[in-house]
């Protein structure tokens, strides 16, 4: 059975992971903005960016509140390895690249990693 701080850390991960891509999608065009006030109010007039920021800072806090509760030498690795993934998938689901077969490599080893880093944890 998986226990509650194995499920928080995919959740934040997964939080963070699709907010990467997301945030990235959704700020397309701000490169033509002079100034950092014109770069301020283009991503605040964007709803769905700050709805993934919103997100982003959520994954924050919830990792924050996990490492009173979790041992700091597993949350760390395995939240910022599943985070690469989930940033993964999700990019090449928005088309941002393929995820081939090095892709699906990584993922089995980030997998294995993750689970060896918590049956350890036991």
């Amino acid at each position: 059975m998986i226990d509650s701080s194995v499920l928080k850390m995919i959740l934040i991960s997964a939080l963070w992971g699709s907010t990467n891509p997301l945030i990235k999608k959704f700020s397309t065009g701000i490169e033509t903005c002079g100034t950092t006030i014109e770069k301020l109010v283009f991503l605040i007039s964007r709803p769905l960016y700050l709805l993934s920021l919103l997100s982003n800072q959520l994954g924050s806090v919830l990792f924050y509140l996990l490492l009173g509760s979790t041992d700091l030498g597993v949350a760390v690795p395995v939240v910022n390895s599943l985070t690469l993934l989930f940033t993964s998938v999700v990019g090449a689901g928005l088309g941002e690249g393929r995820f081939g077969y090095r892709g699906v490599i990584g993922t089995f080893l980030i997998v294995t990693g993750t689970a060896i880093c918590n049956m350890e944890r036991r």
